[in-house]
């Protein structure tokens, strides 16, 4: 059922379904297991059409992506069947030299509990990462009417003051993010204090660094929000991006 939606469907009609995009590195999709399961929940809790076995799905996803290498693999579920589709991963090694620029979203948003879903409707997503990216910056950080961090439009933040770690939590309604997931457990493993808490817009300035992730980029320093500028160096993440690469990649370093 890997297929194009028809003007029947209601991915066509009204922009129903939800995806997952996914890092594919030297054929193998990284975190699958956590994708997948992140997505059957949205289909459930949106009550989306879907009847495709968890384990079938599983099993066409490795046989689509075992001949491709650093590529981004989008996968979209939708009342008709599933739809696969590889791109190039967008992020260049000068992206993570320089860091990013992010601006502070010009839209306020609201509470509804439908932004923790990567549905495919991403338009307000979409609208502000363009306008980002026409005035000068590389992200957007969104902020709730309550004047409170949230996300980036296709990333979630972090921010580390002396040796502790702190990002938005996820009662915000925020995206759940896989990366997000796995840098606050990685980080606790190695010993390093995470808080997921309530930060003001008003507090940014506080932070001694930024940085953010999603599935492509893992991480990525941010070196201004604004006009608030941001340490280039902080051994803490340098120490959690190191241990992040030897958990995704370290198996490969013999292939």
């Amino acid at each position: 059922m890997r297929r194009k939606a028809t003007e029947n469907s209601e991915l066509f009609k009204f922009g129903i379904g939800v995806f997952e995009t996914i890092k594919i590195y030297k054929g193998i999709p990284i975190l699958l297991k956590e994708h997948l399961d992140r997505m059957y929940n949205s289909v459930n809790e949106l009550n989306i059409k879907f009847n495709i076995p968890y384990e079938e799905l599983e099993k066409k996803v490795y046989e689509y992506v075992k001949n491709y290498d650093y590529k981004a693999l989008r996968i979209t579920v939708f009342d008709e069947g599933y739809n696969f589709m590889i791109r190039d991963i967008p992020y260049k090694d000068e992206d993570y030299n320089r860091g990013y620029k992010l601006n502070i979203a010009p839209i306020r948003r609201g509470k509804s509990f439908i932004y923790r879903h990567k549905t495919v409707n991403y338009f307000e997503n979409i609208y502000l990462k363009r306008l980002a990216l026409r005035e000068g910056f590389d992200e957007s950080l969104i902020v709730n009417t309550d004047e409170k961090i949230l996300e980036g439009t296709m990333t979630n933040i972090f921010f580390i003051r002396g040796n502790k770690v702190f990002t938005p939590e996820l009662s915000l309604n925020i995206l759940p993010g896989i990366m997000r997931k796995e840098v606050i457990k990685t980080a606790k493993n190695i010993g390093i204090e995470v808080n997921e808490c309530i930060i003001d817009i008003g507090d940014l300035s506080k932070f001694d660094f930024a940085f953010i992730t999603n599935s492509l980029m893992d991480v990525l320093r941010v070196r201004e929000i604004g006009d608030i500028t941001y340490d280039e160096d902080n051994e803490i993440f340098y120490k959690l991006r190191a241990a992040l690469e030897e958990k995704f990649y370290g198996r490969f370093k013999n292939c």
